[in-house]
């Protein structure tokens, strides 16, 4: 792109003007003829229009393109395979294509393709006809291969990347390959490129050990001007100095073509680095520097590959690289989704790897949920804008909680706690209530307390007496403080007066807020406000505070569950148990224990899901004192084949607003547990604190709380070296 610049111009003040918005230039002409700036290949793509509106530039001329079909590539291109599978490329995620070098047998290949799509690859590659240095060298089992690769594909739901050697036989080729692949060693076969094109399908196409860019770009132009619709360009490694590795991987050369240029592009690091050990850290390096699609040589014994074994991932190395690159499984065109279920034996044994994976399957996470399980953490500026005074961010472990079927359904029960006998023992006490249909429960709709406090109001009792006889114009005026809240169906429901001091002439008026599947805080504080000021104007006194409480008395769940005396230990363990609960019920220093074991369950599940742990607690605690005496939350009573629990208490919870939105692990969460509103969450998570009162009930009356608990921390104390402490 060449700048001419108006008479007069400062060169040297238009060229700082253009390096403002990206452009690096060059000096050109002489004396006597207008100043000319030639702008450098590396600088960002700017408009001619923007570039007109700079203060000196007369003219923008740019030379024409020598490969302007592959400039006008579309940014996003949806590949329609002959499985049936639609893989979309250059979409947000990238895509795993996968598969052995060369095609060696249809069990080979069959077994091979299962891996790929369990991994999460959307293509299988495979060579029928391989270009070999060695005339003696295995050189594909030619068109059978191509029949093996295409059926194996079609049985696991992928599509086909598959090499054209030669004019000879791209017919062949085509007829089963959803995406042709041109060789390094072909990139500038002109007659193999024209017959290419000739056949109307996508091409991925390698660059040549010794080509430059623009040698590639070229090699794309003779393939689309002869037919090809798309072609996608494959970084496979240039000829490097250092025999370390088979080739230097150019992954400036794909950050050109996909920001500069703005080109589909793809990286092979198997043929970039030759060594098995340096392809998943290279590929993930391939994503970062904006490469669509990774493609990867894979073998079910890399050992005894008839070609590039060295190169081949093992399946679980492949399978680590799909979860680095926050890849799940497809499901199969002509198969169903997996069913969600809660159930995942020896879950614990499997790596962390194999267990993002497999919930990532059975809970058919999103792209952005299973990115955020492989990464973790809080972007530092959502937190700051989630919270006061912040420094830096903490983690704790996101842990899922399994076996759980609450109400005839299953949920895999997300938890953040740093305690691992919290998600073991809630995991095995559903286990034991599964084997009996599992929790059974129901909340109240989801109707929040806020209070209006009046002081120094004369005549009390006339005064409430008013105020309950004005019961519907409290609720048109409180209705009227939050529409949108009413506009979805929620809404002042109730109100109550209580005097609570004649003397002092201190009035409260409740009013009871039905806030949907919203936590309510901020409506319920908003209405109060509201109303505060009307009443105020009817009643007299002083307005004091105006606020929630966090204990609604009309925002209940209730849950409940049978076990076998079998499932728990015996007999003598079930009535250990129900003693253990019989205790609580007559001695709140150990009601407060027992529920501070419900609470266990219930605040990890809390935190996960981001809810307010402290009106929780605040709930939970305040319901157990009502009456004369602090009593528990549960109770556990023997029955003719075991135990029966049952868990009441007061439960604020929401599925929308605050950090439900806001922060992506809470989002993910709430994809993992898949419940339908606040009152469903609210009895899984009333669920969760009662499977954990059980298991630590069942330790307590049996081995003691103390033998699970202390393995599960030497475990953990294990694997973290503390630092030597100083004198």
């Amino acid at each position: 792109m060449v700048i001419i610049l108006k008479p007069g111009a400062d060169d040297k003040a238009v060229a700082a003007a253009l390096q403002g918005l990206g452009l690096w230039t060059q000096v050109l002409g002489g004396a006597g003829q207008a100043g000319m700036l030639s702008v450098e290949p590396h600088s960002a793509q700017v408009g001619v229009d923007q570039l007109l509106l700079v203060d000196g530039v007369a003219e923008v001329r740019q030379p024409p393109s020598p490969h302007p079909r592959v400039d006008a590539l579309p940014s996003i291109y949806t590949l329609a395979c002959r499985s049936g599978a639609q893989v979309t490329l250059g979409g947000p995620d990238p895509v795993l294509i996968a598969g052995p070098c060369a095609v060696e047998s249809k069990e080979q290949i069959f077994d091979v393709a299962q891996h790929v799509a369990a991994a999460g690859a959307r293509m299988l590659r495979g060579g029928a006809f391989k270009p070999r240095t060695s005339p003696y060298s295995f050189a594909g089992e030619g068109d059978a291969a191509l029949q093996w690769l295409a059926d194996a594909a079609a049985a696991n739901g992928l599509g086909v990347v598959t090499e054209a050697m030669s004019e000879l036989h791209i017919a062949d080729v085509a007829k089963f390959a959803d995406l042709i692949q041109i060789g390094s060693r072909n990139m500038q076969n002109f007659a193999l490129l024209a017959a290419a094109g000739a056949q109307g399908k996508p091409v991925l196409l390698k660059r040549g050990r010794g080509a430059t860019v623009l040698d590639w770009l070229m090699a794309g132009e003779h393939l689309m001007a002869h037919g090809t619709p798309y072609v996608l360009f494959c970084e496979r490694g240039i000829a490097g100095i250092d025999p370390a590795t088979r080739n230097t991987l150019d992954l400036s050369a794909v950050a050109l073509l996909r920001h500069v240029h703005g080109l589909p592009v793809v990286v092979d690091p198997s043929h970039g680095v030759g060594r098995r050990d340096l392809v998943v850290p290279m590929a993930r390096a391939g994503v970062a520097a904006g490469a669509m699609a990774v493609l990867v040589e894979v073998h079910p014994d890399p050992a005894k590959a008839r070609s590039d074994g060295a190169q081949a991932l093992s399946y679980d190395q492949l399978a680590e690289l799909a979860s680095g690159m926050g890849i799940a499984p497809p499901v199969a065109i002509r198969g169903a989704a997996p069913a969600y279920g809660s159930r995942f034996p020896e879950f614990y044994k499997r790596t962390v790897a194999e267990r993002r994976r497999t919930l990532g399957i059975q809970a058919g996470l999103s792209a952005t949920a299973r990115d955020y399980l492989r990464r973790g953490g809080l972007d530092i500026d959502l937190a700051d804008k989630m919270s006061e005074n912040v420094i830096s961010t903490f983690a704790l472990p996101l842990s899922v909680a399994l076996n759980f079927r609450v109400n005839g359904r299953d949920h895999v029960v997300p938890m953040v706690t740093e305690e691992p006998s919290i998600v073991a023992a809630a995991s095995n006490a559903a286990r034991m209530v599964r084997a009996s249909g599992g929790f059974r429960g129901d909340a109240t709709a989801s109707v929040m307390t806020a209070q209006v406090q009046f002081d120094h109001v004369q005549g009390i009792d006339a005064a409430a007496e008013q105020l309950r006889r004005r019961r519907l114009e409290i609720i048109s005026a409180a209705n009227d403080a939050i529409p949108r809240m009413v506009a979805r169906g929620g809404g002042c429901r109730d109100v109550d007066v209580r005097v609570l001091d004649r003397e002092m002439g201190l009035l409260v008026l409740h009013l009871y807020v039905d806030v949907g599947d919203a936590m309510g805080a901020n409506v319920v504080d908003t209405m109060a406000e509201h109303v505060a000021p009307i009443v105020k104007s009817w009643i007299g006194g002083d307005v004091g505070l105006r606020i929630l409480s966090n204990l609604p008395l009309r925002r209940l769940v209730h849950v409940e569950c049978d076990v076998t005396a079998e499932m728990v230990g015996g007999p003598e363990l079930a009535d250990a148990i129900a003693r253990a609960g019989r205790f609580a019920e007559m001695d709140p220093f150990r009601a407060s224990t027992h529920n501070k074991g419900i609470m266990n369950g219930i605040d990890a599940v809390a935190l996960a899901l981001g809810q307010d742990t402290r009106a929780l607690e605040a709930g939970a605690h305040a319901y157990a004192g009502l009456g004369r005496d602090y009593r528990p939350l549960s109770t556990w009573t023997r029955t003719e084949t075991g135990l029966h629990g049952a868990l009441e208490m007061p439960f604020a919870i929401g599925t929308v607003g605050g950090s439900t939105q806001a922060h992506p692990g809470v989002r993910t969460a709430m994809e993992i547990v898949r419940v339908d509103s606040s009152r469903q969450l609210a009895v899984v998570m009333a669920a969760a604190g009662l499977a954990s009162n059980l298991a630590a009930l069942r330790a307590l009356a049996g081995e003691g709380i103390q033998h699970g608990h202390m393995r599960l921390h030497a475990r953990k104390s294990q694997a973290i070296e503390l630092p030597a402490k100083k004198e």
